[in-house]
């Protein structure tokens, strides 16, 4: 997969992050487990790092999923980070974790404890996360970067995001808004972030001289998200019923109503923009 080197200006972080990542590094490293940086910052790496293409939403928190493969080890590494390492606990999330000043790291675990897509740790608050999509989009390949000339990590990859943020706002819709805000800004941007590899994979698209650029980019995306899923029937049911409920009608579509208000257009324009994704995720099950 590719290598990327960036700076903490370019995807708006403090050199101060690098005590805390050097404090997680010790972590991961003490019990052996591999990790991807995920969420808002894995789009700030590719759209700001990468692409110079800053997006509109901001965000405080860093999101890294986490191999866990033993029962157990989610609660030593916590237990380590907080004991060790200078971390606090959240009382309200037993999946976040606060650094000294202040900065809050979602650590998400995936891997063999998983039970029906879902995982259940001890602590307080929020204990219980759906993380379907996590150990497919790990499997899929991840790219690395290396953050500040000292860091490296793997990070999720646009496609790899995008269906996690479906998931994510389809568990919990009512807390996960600005998953949806992400997507829309990803798919207005993808295109020219990626045009080479659209040419290069997807260039049957561009038969028709009426589809716009964004048409384009939603099915190729839908198609990059299918291959993900394909490694799993369970999570291509899922991911089918969300964008499947969400084309239905205009009327009912939750994700197309979240859009229009991001995009400033209308419900019914993103509801043919979901429709484009889904084709290229269902074009994949037969491919």
């Amino acid at each position: 997969m590719s290598f990327y080197k960036i700076s903490y200006k370019q995807i708006r972080q403090s050199p101060e992050l690098a005590d805390m990542l050097a404090a997680l590094e010790r972590g991961f490293e003490q019990f052996g487990i591999d990790f991807y940086l995920i969420g808002a910052v894995a789009r700030d790496v590719w759209m700001r790092g990468i692409h110079d293409t800053p997006p509109k939403r901001t965000t405080g928190d860093i999101d890294f999923a986490v191999l866990i493969n033993k029962k157990g080890e989610y609660e030593a590494l916590r237990d380590y980070l907080i004991d060790t390492e200078g971390f606090h606990p959240s009382k309200e999330n037993a999946f976040v974790l606060i650094w000294k000043n202040g900065q809050e790291v979602d650590l998400m675990p995936f891997g063999r404890i998983e039970q029906g897509g879902r995982i259940k740790v001890q602590g307080t608050g929020l204990t219980t996360l759906h993380v379907s999509g996590f150990t497919e989009v790990y499997q899929a390949g991840l790219p690395e970067v290396e953050l500040g000339s000292r860091y490296k990590f793997k990070f999720c990859t646009i496609p790899g995001l995008v269906l996690l943020k479906l998931i994510a706002w389809n568990d919990r819709p009512e807390n996960r808004r600005s998953d949806i805000q992400d997507i829309s800004e990803i798919l207005v941007h993808y295109f020219g972030m990626f045009t080479e590899h659209i040419f290069e994979h997807h260039n049957d698209l561009f038969g028709d001289e009426d589809e716009d650029l964004i048409s384009i980019a939603a099915q190729a995306i839908g198609r990059e998200i299918g291959h993900i899923a394909n490694r799993d029937n369970a999570l291509k049911a899922l991911l089918l019923q969300i964008v499947q409920e969400n084309t239905a009608s205009a009327a009912t579509s939750r994700i197309a109503a979240i859009m229009a208000s991001t995009l400033q257009n209308t419900v019914e324009a993103n509801i043919i923009l979901l429709q484009k994704m889904l084709k290229g995720i269902e074009e994949t099950t037969t491919a």
